[in-house]
């Protein structure tokens, strides 16, 4: 198996993403001895220097004293070894790792909106020449070549021969043989005279020979000019031009696929169009590619864009001769929906853009520029020959609007209407010549009577049947309460309270079937307001829903109320936690139960419980209230916290050093000097304190004397704040009042001393 190596590929340190060996040479850069001679054969086989061999195994963690022993031990195996054998362990060893890591894949390239550069997409070794097919008669011989000679019949013996750099072999038993530069038919016939003299039967035809290439040789090849990687490549000797182009990406965006060289000993030998192979599958101009050749990629000439309704969009390379209808040709064609009689081009002129229309019939004769756009239009969507027929009718839908096509006609083409279609009135959606709506009614039943009211039809006309379901209110009736499936159901004729009941999913555990209510519209024929509006009946109804002999008839818009037993379904519960002996869920016993008496079902306190700090929540909010003062009575999903005891006083707010302070039952004053005093800002006579069951009380004030609220443990003492003129302010105000009130007091006392 020949492996095409790139001189760029072969240094790149992604060879050594291989497995893990064992053995002496594990150190190697993670490579076993098996995997470094395959790439030691590679670079070889590639010609590639000594040093630039080095430089690879160095960079695999390989040092010079253990490359030299390498390259001895490989040297060796090359000289044992037949080249089959070689060639088989290469593959086994790439078999054997699940991929091919020593061959030297091209990266995948970018897509591209110009046609043929995709081809180009994957650029792998999938195009690359089948090396495992034998040799045509054709190919030329060259240095390296490797051959196997085999005679068979009286004679038989296999030789294997490589091809000397000066061009010949040397057979045993009869010499050297000149052969480079004859095909593999040619050589053939040349040993086989040679061997003519050393064996006489061949001529006989006793002893059969045979010449077969074992191995091709190498060759290296350059490819210049707007190549996508440009660069000299070591590849086998039976390589096509085809091939060399996809395993080396092709062209860039800039250059040519229609003028391709093929330059050899400095001549151009052929001009290769790749859009021979690409439209049409043909490989004519793919040549078989020498040694020192060089593929050369001029700039493009002319590219054109195809974009609209075409089958295959894109930008489409042009030799100065194609003129439109080739370059239709090349997108494809049309595609179902375009109209074919014309395409607009969009192009650069000399200061602006221009664009222009073409016809069909121009499409031979008009030669686009580069840099054009050719854009094809759909087809409208509109029909020049349609109506439409809907709703009571068997076969609703559009229909070919023929010449004179009247109303009736196009009812026959629709099957006719149903017997739920209403007759005395249809209509026609009509757009007119000014493009005016209009609606033209029809009734089919004077229509029968009288032909001469039939109607004919115009372009997009669109004929509506109603149905008689259509035009009746839908009556329902309504079930609620009790049931299991509660909701509004249809009304039929004969309909009975226990039908309903059955429609609902009949009753469910809390019903009370003695408590059925049906509420009814109160029918009234008179243009005034009345008093009353639903009449109500109370029945009752057997749990099993038989009727027997009393059956009520139920009318449309009744709607049916199944009460619940008052005592069905539980009153509420209500969660305890924090320093209870239980805690946990309850479910309440009664609609007057207190939050004392569930407390008390819970356990009671626990020694760190404090009646005074308990708090109630109802929907997450706290309930501000005082369990010793008074009793609560719990609702439902209420939830009762007990904190441990607080001997701790919280001050906040306006005070120097916000802290806990330890509760020893003094007042609000020990606790904010106990906190560091109030600060400039502190409003005192506004302080209020904060209990852990959630009420609140504030400082109160007469006259000039003050009643601070009283102080327990887990209580939160506030000290709110103002700025410095609103306290100077309401300072002086303070005075002011204080020596009004003096004054009243004083002038009281001199009044009752007269």
């Amino acid at each position: 198996m020949v492996m095409l190596v790139t001189l760029a590929g072969l240094s790149n340190p992604s060879f050594a993403q291989i497995k893990k060996p064992t053995g002496a040479l594990s150190a190697m850069g993670g490579m076993s001895e098996a995997q470094l001679f395959q790439l030691w054969r590679n670079a070889t086989n590639t010609g590639m220097t000594e040093s630039e061999v080095i430089k690879i195994f160095t960079q695999m963690g390989v040092n010079g004293a253990q490359y030299l022993q390498l390259k001895k031990r490989f040297e060796k195996k090359v000289e044992e070894t037949p080249e089959a054998d070689l060639e088989e362990e290469a593959e086994d060893l790439n078999a054997s790792m699940g991929d091919t890591s020593f061959i030297k894949q091209m990266p995948t390239r970018r897509s591209s909106a110009i046609f043929g550069i995709r081809f180009f997409s994957n650029a792998k070794n999938t195009f690359a020449p089948n090396i495992k097919l034998a040799a045509p008669k054709s190919y030329i011989l060259g240095p390296d070549d490797q051959l196997q000679l085999i005679l068979t019949g009286v004679n038989e013996s296999t030789q294997l021969l490589k091809i000397t750099p000066d061009g010949f072999i040397n057979i045993k038993y009869v010499g050297i043989v000149q052969l480079s530069g004859l095909s593999l038919e040619q050589a053939e016939s040349v040993i086989a005279k040679k061997m003519a003299k050393s064996y006489p039967l061949l001529k006989a035809g006793q002893t059969k020979l045979t010449l077969l290439l074992n191995k091709y040789r190498t060759i290296r090849v350059t490819l210049a000019g707007e190549a996508y990687r440009p660069g000299t490549y070591s590849v086998p000797g039976v390589i096509s031009v085809f091939n060399l182009l996809y395993i080396t990406g092709g062209p860039t965006e800039k250059g040519s696929l229609r003028n391709i060289y093929v330059m050899r000993n400095n001549k151009k030998i052929a001009e290769i169009d790749f859009y021979q192979f690409l439209l049409n599958g043909n490989l004519t101009n793919n040549i078989k590619i020498e040694d020192q050749d060089v593929i050369y990629f001029p700039f493009y000439q002319k590219h054109v864009s195809v974009t609209g309704a075409f089958k295959r969009p894109s930008i489409y390379e042009l030799q100065p001769q194609e003129n439109l209808a080739d370059l239709v040709n090349m997108s494809g064609g049309f595609n179902d929906t375009a109209f074919k009689e014309r395409v607009k081009i969009f192009q650069f002129g000399a200061a602006q853009r221009q664009i222009k229309d073409v016809a069909a019939q121009d499409f031979a004769t008009y030669l686009p520029k580069n840099g054009d756009s050719v854009f094809a239009d759909k087809v409208n969507e509109s029909y020049a020959n349609k109506v439409f027929i809907g709703g009571a009718v068997t076969i609703a839908g559009n229909y070919e609007l023929t010449p004179q096509l009247t109303l009736k006609q196009l009812i026959k083409k629709a099957g006719g209407v149903r017997e739920s279609a209403f007759l005395q009135r249809g209509y026609i959606n009509r757009i007119d010549k000014d493009m005016q709506k209009q609606l033209v009614s029809f009734d089919l039943i004077e229509l029968q009577k009288q032909p001469a009211l039939d109607i004919v039809l115009t372009k997009d006309d669109s004929v509506f049947i109603p149905f008689i379901q259509s035009l009746r209110q839908a009556n329902s009736i309504e079930v609620v309460g009790a049931v299991n499936n509660p909701g509004r159901f249809e009304f039929r004729n004969g309909m009975r309270l226990e039908d309903a009941l059955l429609l609902a999913g009949g009753f469910n555990n809390n019903a009370d079937n003695g408590k059925i209510e049906v509420l009814r519209y109160t029918a009234t024929t008179k243009d005034s307001l009345a008093n009353q509006v639903l009449d109500s009946y109370k029945l009752t109804v057997a749990p099993d829903l038989n009727a027997g002999d009393k059956a009520f008839t139920l009318q449309a818009k009744d709607k049916i109320v199944v009460s619940s037993i008052l005592n069905g379904e539980s009153i509420g519960v209500v969660k305890i936690g924090g320093e209870v002996l239980y805690p946990g869920s309850y479910s309440l016993t009664n609609r007057q139960e207190t939050a004392d008496q569930l407390i008390k079902r819970a356990g009671g306190l626990t020694q760190f419980g404090n009646m005074a700090q308990i708090k109630i929540y109802r929907q997450g909010v706290l309930v501000g209230i005082d369990l010793q003062e008074s009793d609560y009575r719990v609702g439902y999903n209420d939830s009762i916290y007990i904190p441990k005891t607080e001997p701790l006083v919280e001050v906040t707010g306006a005070v120097f050093n916000q802290q806990f302070v330890q509760y020893n039952g003094t007042g609000l004053r020990y606790y904010i000097a106990a906190a560091g005093g109030l600060t400039e800002k502190a409003v005192l006579n506004k302080a209020y304190v904060q209990y852990s069951n959630g009420l609140n009380k504030k400082t109160k004030r007469f006259l000039f004397f003050r009643s601070y609220p009283t102080i327990l443990p887990g209580s939160k003492i506030i000290v709110p704040t103002t700025d410095g003129t609103i306290a100077k302010l309401i300072n002086s105000n303070t005075v002011s009042s204080i020596l009004t009130s003096i004054t009243a007091l004083v002038s009281v006392f001199v009044l009752l001393k007269k």
